[in-house]
């Protein structure tokens, strides 16, 4: 006769067996029908002046602006995101909240995939958050303020305050006017053609700035630091492993302080120094002087040039 332990350890084995077959076949159901629950599309009245709010527990949020009065949301789903995803919309005067969670006992059975798109008013704010994808804004006059657990984050022609995260991509920015708060954890940051005050932050790449107007403060721990400023130059830029280059117009004046452990610093002949120069070290001022500029790398060379 068959032990108890026995017969519980191929009652339980049994039943493993079933719920994996189970679950292997409502995979291939899910794949065979493609998936796709009814698309979730909305559209709500607002004023210009309101602000979005985006709050996804994965998948990618695409941003774009039209001349209506109107917040207008496209999210669609695949694989087993079609049954375990739920779209909510709420609104409360001017501010529209769209919520997308899991609200089912699936599992992640194959590939799925959530992706919102929403098109608003020219003058509208943005608050988005997502676990699991890319951000992508385009043409917004307001505050943009993005997270990402899981993607890239890009923006192209903002007017307003930004502040943007990211833990698993890069950052790309292009014709800002505003001042702009970026970190990533695990990527590159672009930015070209901002006015405003810049603040940024990487982990694992390096940092390229392009004809910007304004302070910046920059560090990373992984790459090299470039920035072309417009105007006269001001900040911080600091690497723990790359070089620093800065350019800017050879009429501005600024005050420098440059260091390096691991290499030299050289200035354009363009300018006039005065101050103290040596091989890794520079205390000086150019062009008589001005605003206070930090350069400081512990593995490369440093070097200030003239456009």
């Amino acid at each position: 006769m068959p032990s108890f332990s026995n017969i519980a350890h191929r009652t339980g084995s049994l039943f493993g067996a079933l719920a994996l077959a189970g679950a292997f076949a409502l995979s291939g159901a899910l794949a065979a029908s493609g998936a796709r629950a009814e698309d979730f599309e909305r559209t709500v009245p607002v004023k210009p002046g309101g602000t979005l709010l985006i709050e996804l527990s994965t998948g990618s949020i695409d941003v774009e602006t039209h001349d209506l009065a109107q917040v207008e949301i496209d999210a669609r789903t695949s694989g087993w995101a079609s049954r375990a995803i739920r779209f909510a919309l709420e609104q409360d005067d001017d501010e529209v909240h769209l919520t997308g969670s899991h609200s089912s006992w699936l599992p992640n059975l194959g590939p799925g995939r959530v992706k919102v798109r929403a098109r608003i008013p020219n003058l509208f704010s943005l608050d988005l958050r997502t676990s699991g994808g890319h951000i992508d804004v385009q043409e917004v006059t307001g505050e943009v303020d993005a997270k990402t657990s899981g993607g890239e984050i890009e923006l192209n022609q903002i007017s307003g305050e930004i502040e943007v995260e990211t833990s698993g991509g890069g950052i790309k920015a292009r014709e800002i006017r505003g001042d702009l708060a970026a970190s990533t954890s695990g990527g590159t940051i672009h930015l070209s053609e901002v006015t405003g005050n810049v603040e940024v932050e990487s982990s694992g790449g390096s940092i390229r700035i392009r004809d910007v107007d304004g302070v910046v403060e920059a560090e990373t721990s992984g790459g090299a630091i470039s920035v072309r400023f417009s105007g006269a130059p001001a900040g911080a830029l600091e690497t723990s492993g790359g070089s620093i280059e800065v350019q800017f117009p050879s009429g501005k004046g600024v005050d420098l302080e440059a260091q390096t452990s691991g290499g030299r610093v050289t200035i354009d002949e363009e300018f006039t120094i005065s101050g103290s120069i040596e091989r890794s070290q520079v205390e000086a001022k150019l062009n008589g002087g001005g605003a206070e500029l930090s350069l400081e790398t512990s593995g490369g060379n440093i070097r200030v040039r003239a456009r």
